[in-house]
């Protein structure tokens, strides 16, 4: 794909270029298509959901997708390192620390299309342009049911802007790091009915240390990151009713792990298609949906010596393909009668695997490994909202889905010997679920209002979590096929009071999440040498093994308040408690303990400013509470809390400039503690300026 970035800005190029001249206006109908299946109960179940929308999208206080989420305390990938020098791997989603892994419990949306990785579940956030963004929402929890697998822990829903014909933008950062980002789009009327749009985002960063800084050595090095992204959209209509759009997004992405072996590698594609039919006759809308997703990844795990001079290949997983085909068809009901309902079927098919090299003993590796499988996912739901009392709100969710998975293998080669010393074949399986959800809302006055929800879902144990074995550093987590599906149900129960002038707005919610068979990465052994199940384990190593947790739970509760302080100023402050407790455990010593990287207090306040028509300043202060690193809770990280700060002055009407200083202190904030006692962590004071243009 990298040959192919020459190719796609020569046509973004052509594209910008046939638009020079005065370009004609046209009037088209709002070309909209989205498989989003909660617009028929948006008005009925909102459960707590935070929106991200335009006006501060624009400010330029976000540099990506993953700044703009962490808006919300509630949202966390596994660790806190950001997105630009993580893994891929720990990019997993998770609400209210609902997850005892990196690997999501949340279902991250496009356009109503899932975008979690097959493979793995985690995201690449790169791939998402942030100026084609119109808005980011997010459902804690009890709404998402419709989807099944992972949506009942939350959803993360993007909303791209619409295709608008003759629309260009043009945006460059530059920022420490030798960080540079560009950003190009374009859209074009195509025929009488029809747009085509366009944009490319190429990012590159020298990255950060994530090693603290007394520990480095001479191999270690900042993580770093480069990626270019392509995404393209035909939208158009049909007849009188009809609305399409058909997307294709591509991403190369490199990522150097912070030492020069340690490496990692994605090549994307995503392409989707989404048809909806107004049916004026019933007012109904059926909505069809269609995607693809193609994965390849590669990564390299590297073992660093004790004074951290040398290193050598550890673990050479060359390659890791993955695939995912998936669709749906959905009737809504849009009727204003006092019921609707929605209704409809949807399926996902994932393939899987990894080839990698493993066992270097010093004369390079002398074991090979595939590992890999494929999951069906086969979904029947329906949804009904009913106004059933004048100030009193229902919407029921029902979901049967079948989940199977077929055709697991795991084969080691002695490529020394050429011979298999193992070669597993594991059973399929298929396991039927009834999930659902059941939203009361009632409405005391204008501005104010409660919501009860009660729900049911659960997740299946990815491919990654089955199959793919991981080494950090030098501890080693085996993978395992005999994973049970996870299984939890919640409440959720809130107040919201908004103010009759606008001007301000509170909600509380308080949440109680119950799992079975969670699934843990849990700790076996940190004796060096070699150990018949996890291989070879370093000195200051360890083994561990993905196992499930008979029983656990979350609780806690969520504050959002803004309020407008003066015509030009604006507050708010959102804050998270989510306790976390293992009630059940075969192993019998992680009863009472916490989940890992689960902070139970999180808190994100702002303040923003409009200076003058032109001048815009904004400020926000995030705060983690102390945390454990690891599910025995013997390593403790502490509390870590950064303020950025940041300006944006509107030029003329079309463009602005924008400075962003992120880590105003320079707070060294700690994200991870090995088992040999290294210490990871997030990034230093950043400044970043951002030229933006739109028309």
């Amino acid at each position: 794909m990298r040959a192919n970035s020459i190719f796609i800005a020569a046509i973004l190029f052509a594209t910008f270029a046939s638009g020079q001249s005065e370009p004609e206006t046209f009037e088209l109908d709002p070309l909209v298509a989205n498989a989003n299946r909660i617009s028929a109960a948006g008005n009925y179940a909102q459960a707590a959901v935070s929106t991200i929308g335009l006006p501060d999208l624009e400010l330029g206080q976000f540099r990506d997708i993953s700044d703009a989420l962490a808006f919300y305390p509630g949202i966390a990938s596994y660790r806190r390192t950001h997105s630009i020098a993580a893994h891929p791997t720990t990019q997993g989603v998770r609400l209210r620390n609902f997850g005892a892994n990196a690997t999501s419990r949340s279902l991250v949306l496009y356009n109503g299309v899932p975008q979690n990785d097959p493979f793995g579940a985690w995201i690449y956030w790169n791939q998402y342009d942030l100026s084609q963004v119109e808005a980011l929402m997010i459902h804690p929890s009890g709404i998402g049911e419709t989807w099944g697998n992972m949506a009942s822990g939350g959803l993360v829903s993007m909303i791209a802007r619409e295709a608008a014909p003759g629309a260009r933008s043009f945006e460059a950062s530059l920022g420490s790091s030798d960080r540079y980002d560009i950003k190009a789009y374009a859209a074009e009327k195509v025929g009488d009915e029809a747009v085509f749009d366009l944009g490319i985002h190429h990012s590159d960063t020298d990255g950060f240390h994530t090693l603290l800084e007394s520990q480095r050595g001479a191999v270690d090095e900042p993580a770093n990151s480069t990626a270019t992204s392509l995404n393209s959209r035909l939208s158009w209509t049909s007849g009188d009713y009809w609305n399409s759009q058909i997307s294709l997004r591509l991403l190369d992405e490199e990522r150097g792990n912070g030492t020069p072996v340690g490496r990692n590698s994605t090549e994307s594609l995503d392409l989707s298609l989404i048809s909806e039919r107004e049916i004026p006759s019933q007012a109904a809308t059926l909505n069809l949906s269609l995607y693809l997703q193609d994965r390849d990844f590669q990564n390299v795990f590297a073992s660093v010596d004790d004074d951290r001079s040398s290193e050598s290949p550890a673990l050479d997983q060359y390659d890791v393909p993955a695939q995912a085909i998936g669709g749906a068809i959905t009737y809504r009901s849009d009727s204003e009668q006092r019921t609707s309902y929605a209704a409809g079927v949807d399926f996902r098919l994932i393939e899987g695997s990894v080839n990698e090299r493993y066992r270097n003993l010093g004369a390079g590796f002398t074991r090979e490994r595939y590992a890999g499988g494929e999951q069906e996912f086969f979904g029947i739901f329906t949804q009904v909202d009913s106004q059933f009392l004048a100030d009193d709100k229902l919407s029921f969710t029902a979901r049967l889905e079948e989940v199977s998975r077929r055709s697991g293998q795991r084969t080691e080669t002695n490529t020394e010997t050429n011979s298999i010393i193992l070669d597993d074949q594991y059973p399929d399986n298929s396991d039927t679920v009834l999930s659902g959800n059941l939203n009361w809302v009632h409405t005391f006055s204008e501005t104010v209002s409660t919501q009860v929800a009660l729900f049911s879902g659960y997740r299946a144990p990815t491919l990654n979590e089955l199959y793919r074995p991981f080494r950090v550093r030098n501890d080693i987590t085996e993978a395992n096929p005999e994973l049970a599906n996870e299984r939890h149900q919640g409440l959720e129960v809130s107040v919201q009071r908004d103010s009759t002038d606008g001007m301000s707005k509170l909600r509380l919610s308080a949440f109680s999440y119950e799992a079975e068979e969670m699934v843990a990465n849990a700790l076996f052994t940190t004796e060096s040498g070699f150990d018949p199940r996890f291989g070879f384990i370093p000195e200051g190593g360890s083994g561990s093994a993905r196992v499930n947790l008979d029983r656990s739970r979350v609780s806690g509760f969520e504050l959002q308040a803004s309020q407008q302080l003066t015509d030009t100023v604006h507050a708010s402050l959102t804050a998270v408690y989510a306790d976390t407790e293992i009630r059940g455990d075969e192993l019998g010593e992680l009863v009472g303990n916490s989940f890992p990287q689960s902070s139970p207090w999180k808190a994100v306040a702002s303040l923003d400013w409009s200076a003058t028509e032109r001048l815009a300043l904004w400020t926000n202060y995030r705060w983690y509470d102390r945390s454990w690193e690891n599910l025995s809770n013997t390593r403790r990280l502490g509390a870590t809390a950064d303020l950025s700060a940041g300006a944006r002055l509107r030029l003329d009407e079309n463009s602005s400039l924008s400075l962003a200083v992120t880590n105003l202190f320079d707070e060294e904030n700690v994200t991870g503690i090995a088992t040999n006692g290294l210490v990871t962590i997030d990034e230093p004071r950043e400044i970043l300026l951002t030229y933006s243009w739109r028309k």
